[in-house]
């Protein structure tokens, strides 16, 4: 598919192709979840609070197997790259299974966690409402995991606009679908929360069979179904690199929410401030996570094609572009630190606060960016088991701690929290930066079926 390369410059124009419809697509998700938010608090705010609560804790565990399903663009675009993507046939076959497997799997850990939402310190109310939120979202976990078969596997071959025209199809029929549930319209009743949370499980299962039906009738694979074709399982293959993947995502989210809960023990102006900072960084984060995807897909092609200088090359290409994508959003950061929190409140106390910790996230998305970008390219090579070893140390052994001891023990305060995700973050880039480059200058790639 990008065989053959010669300069950066065509390289990244390559990135830049395959990651734009990704960022786009993972935007549209992040505002089905924001529009859930601002209608639910139209409604009230028990409601709209119940609502963030039960999503956390839904993806705290759902996001291990969001990120097992990256293997299947890994696997698929290197057999693109071995000019075998016929093989991407059987690859999906054997995703579907991994999807029911985890999905059986995941929707029981939801099950028995909603039973010990009390462990999280939240009000009666609140911890009441959100165990229903999570109950009824909870079936949504395999329309997710389907939805995401089919998208990795278009993602691997290339196609990744498919997804983003889905994706936005989903976020316009759950906006319809909220007003039409939450407050009652055209014969429905008025289900109030639990009527946003059927909304999403609707237009989730609704995206799944459009993706699948997409996928299944595009005319590539049309006609990768009509060539010899290895009917060999992936099944393990799959579990064996993206599972790694999947645990690091859980240990990057689990430390974020324990962060968050850090920030709440100080004050409720200080979680406010906190959310505020951590918000902006991650809708600059959904950038790098396409160029990370990106550079998963690439590299995975020159890995397929025995192109060890194509894998450096365009592993580096991704790296730089995100530098570059990540000086600008630090510089927007430190210019409008000020005006950036006026969107989300007009609270006097939290006005104060909220702009030194957006200039630390200025510093913390750069090593945030990295090391993700590092990671996938990481991916495109079937090296994840040292990645979820890294992430591991950065944020539990290193950040976590860190945290702990500069905002409590030290009495540095939210900041404290703030310059230990540097650190461990800093510390998480130029682990898997150095493990790339020595990846690929060393010669120690090998092309074999062994991750």
């Amino acid at each position: 598919m990008f065989k053959k390369i010669a300069s950066y410059h065509a390289i990244v124009r390559d990135i830049a192709k395959l990651a734009l419809p990704i960022t786009i697509g993972q935007l549209g998700l992040v505002l089905m979840g924001f529009t859930d938010i601002v209608l639910l608090g139209r409604l009230d705010t028990l409601s709209m609070s119940a609502a963030g609560f039960g999503n956390a804790v839904f993806f705290l565990f759902i996001l291990i197997g969001i990120g097992t399903m990256y293997a299947v663009s890994t696997l698929t675009s290197i057999s693109d790259g071995e000019e075998r993507p016929q093989q991407s046939i059987p690859i999906f076959y054997s995703s579907l299974y991994v999807a029911l497997f985890l999905s059986i799997a995941l929707m029981l850990v939801n099950y028995v966690m909603g039973n010990y939402l009390y462990l999280f310190r939240q009000s009666p109310e609140l911890t009441a409402l959100g165990k229903e939120y999570l109950w009824i979202v909870n079936l949504s976990v395999p329309a997710l995991l389907f939805f995401n078969s089919g998208k990795h596997l278009m993602d691997g071959l290339g196609k990744t606009q498919i997804s983003m025209y889905v994706t936005f199809f989903g976020l316009a029929l759950n906006f319809i679908l909220n007003i039409i549930m939450i407050w009652g319209y055209f014969g429905c009743p008025a289900m109030g929360l639990a009527g946003s949370a059927w909304a999403t499980v609707i237009a989730r299962y609704v995206m799944a069979v459009m993706m699948l039906f997409w996928v299944w009738y595009h005319p590539l694979i049309l006609h990768l179904k009509q060539q010899t074709i290895e009917f060999k399982s992936y099944f393990l293959a799959i579990l064996k690199i993206g599972i790694p993947v999947g645990f690091t995502f859980f240990f990057e989210i689990a430390a974020f929410s324990i962060a968050l809960i850090m920030a709440g023990s100080i004050s409720d102006i200080h979680s406010a401030s906190h959310q505020i900072a951590i918000n902006l960084a991650s809708i600059t984060y959904m950038f790098v996570t396409g160029i990370a995807a990106a550079a998963n897909i690439l590299v995975g092609n020159f890995y397929g094609a025995q192109d060890k200088a194509g894998v450096r090359r365009s592993g580096f290409a991704a790296i730089f572009l995100t530098i570059g994508i990540e000086i600008i959003f630090a510089l927007i950061f430190f210019i409008f630190k000020d005006e950036l929190p006026l969107i989300y409140t007009n609270d006097a106390a939290v006005l104060v606060i909220a702009p030194g910790l957006i200039l630390l996230a200025a510093f913390f998305q750069l090593s945030d960016g990295l090391q993700t970008v590092a990671a996938g390219a990481l991916r495109g090579i079937k090296d994840t088991r040292v990645t979820g070893v890294i992430a591991f140390l950065s944020y539990w052994v290193l950040m976590m701690p860190g945290a702990y001891l500069l905002c409590f023990e030290w009495d540095w305060g939210i900041e404290g929290i703030w310059i230990a995700f540097i650190v461990g973050l800093t510390f998480a880039a130029i682990l898997l930066l150095y493990r790339f480059y020595k990846q690929t200058k060393f010669n120690i790639i090998q092309f074999t079926d062994e991750t």
